[in-house]
């Protein structure tokens, strides 16, 4: 099993680019499901971080956004399902699973810069190949690695939401979680520039998400028959 890591640019005329340029007040975090239906619409589910007031406000303006609902999951964002109906050029790179003998690894998670972190898997890097020559004209794709597929099922972090992990590292960083612990919530905060109380229930969920993987993984552990 093969797998090519493309950092990839969507061209700004896909539905409710806007919200995520420039100075917007909302950024993409995951993508959790995308797939595109008979009638060339394509349908949405993923993950998103800011003003999920605006956001509602700016995609009932939107002519080829065709249903939404957005769900608050925690203060610092929500859960977003879009039925669309995108350009041409996303909807071919949308399908190139149907075309070619690959499949996208979801989650789809958004990097810093603004751009999706796509890895695509394929049997042979011919079928990865194939498909890369079929991405169409006007998306740009830069590949960051290539090479043999691994399962992840141990990253913690892929639990937590962007400002989770930004929370979590500037915790690691100044030793939270060392013996003798070496800062508090106070000096987190003041690095963030957020108040204690903040942190404080941030790190509350940070810990309730990891054990409550941890345990999960436990449990199914202690259920395997490993004679």
């Amino acid at each position: 099993m093969r797998a090519v890591t493309l950092l990839v640019s969507l061209p700004g005329d896909y539905p409710t680019a806007e919200l995520f340029e420039g100075d917007a007040v909302l950024e993409r975090e995951r993508i959790y499901n995308l797939n595109v239906l008979e009638d060339g619409s394509i349908v949405l589910l993923g993950r998103v971080s800011g003003d999920l007031k605006h956001a509602r406000e700016f995609i009932e303006q939107r002519m080829d956004v065709l249903g939404f609902s957005i769900s608050n999951r925690d203060e610092d964002g929500g859960l977003v399902f879009i039925h669309a109906r995108p350009p041409a050029k996303i909807a071919r790179f949308i399908e190139l699973p149907r075309k070619h003998e690959v499949f996208f690894d979801f989650p789809i998670e958004a990097t810093s810069d603004g751009r999706l972190k796509i890895v695509m898997i394929g049997e042979t890097n011919d079928d990865l190949q194939q498909a890369l020559a079929d991405i169409p004209l006007g998306i740009g794709v830069e590949i960051e690695r290539i090479g043999p597929y691994t399962e992840d099922t141990n990253d913690i972090r892929a639990l937590l939401t962007d400002r989770q992990r930004e929370i979590l590292d500037v915790a690691l960083d100044l030793g939270y979680y060392e013996i003798p612990r070496r800062t508090t919530h106070r000096d987190i905060a003041a690095e963030l520039d957020v108040t204690a109380g903040t942190v404080s229930e941030h790190l509350q969920k940070i810990e309730a998400r990891i054990i409550g993987s941890a345990n999960a993984n436990l449990s199914s552990l202690a259920g395997t028959d490993t004679r």
